[in-house]
């Protein structure tokens, strides 16, 4: 495994374990590589409904300064620019349990992510202005979105490192957990997500994720696939079933 990076395949899950415990997680290009490939397939694969991410002690200190300078991006066909793209397409829900540093890329993924748990001791930071860099991950529109102007102005321009409850505040993440809890609560999510309806979750994604419309708009575009889901002979079944209830 000398891309630290493992995976399997359970319950309609895709489980991804950042594996590089030694180095903290640090992503180097063969990673990105691999996360990015499991992405992409897991997508395309009907059997697949959720993708989970987590590491172990640190979900990962961001990028290997030194793998970077040796590899660094130069253009959009980079690894590291495919995995953002094939993490920010994903279709299916994507959740994420952080444990120790999230730094640089290991928070601006979490922007991704669908549902995020973190432990009690987990450290966020965006140093990017500390390192003679900008923001990446579309993390300067987005943070701005979440958490409003001020609070993104803090964590991009200041650098400095912030703390689980702070993280929590600035609705980063879901849930704040025990870190021997971390992984259940974390897990359990995923699997209630799998047993859901795999196209009812990537339609229901993908409304979430549209650019801003009116609201008439948008009841108009839900309102076609609401009709058209409610014709599937699957989703009939579902209903006849709790009409029974």
């Amino acid at each position: 495994m000398d891309n630290y990076v493992s995976s399997i395949t359970e319950n309609k899950i895709l489980k991804i374990r950042l594996e590089r415990s030694h180095k903290k997680n640090a992503l180097t290009e063969k990673m990105y590589l691999e996360l990015g490939n499991l992405i992409n397939d897991s997508s395309k694969n009907p059997d697949i409904n959720v993708i989970f991410i987590c590491g172990g002690d640190d979900f990962t200190a961001g990028n290997d300064l030194n793998d970077f300078i040796q590899n660094p991006p130069t253009d959009a066909n980079s690894p590291v620019f495919q995995f953002m793209l094939a993490l920010t397409n994903c279709p299916l829900p994507i959740v994420a349990a952080v444990n120790g540093f999230a730094v640089g890329i290991g928070t601006t993924m979490l922007l991704h992510c669908d549902l995020v748990y973190a432990s009690k001791s987990s450290i966020f930071m965006l140093p990017f202005i500390n390192l003679g860099l900008v923001p990446e991950f579309a993390s300067s529109q987005l943070l701005e979105k979440r958490t409003g102007y001020l609070k993104a102005a803090e964590m991009l321009m200041l650098g400095n490192k912030f703390d689980a409850k702070t993280a929590f505040e600035y609705r980063l993440i879901n849930q704040i957990c025990e870190s021997e809890e971390l992984l259940r609560l974390a897990v359990d999510s995923a699997e209630k997500l799998a047993t859901k309806p795999r196209e009812s979750l990537i339609i229901t994604k993908s409304l979430m994720r549209r650019e801003t419309e009116s609201i008439t708009d948008r009841i108009e575009f839900e309102a076609q696939h609401f009709i058209e889901f409610l014709n599937k002979s699957s989703t009939k079944e579902i209903i006849n079933k709790l009409g029974k209830k």
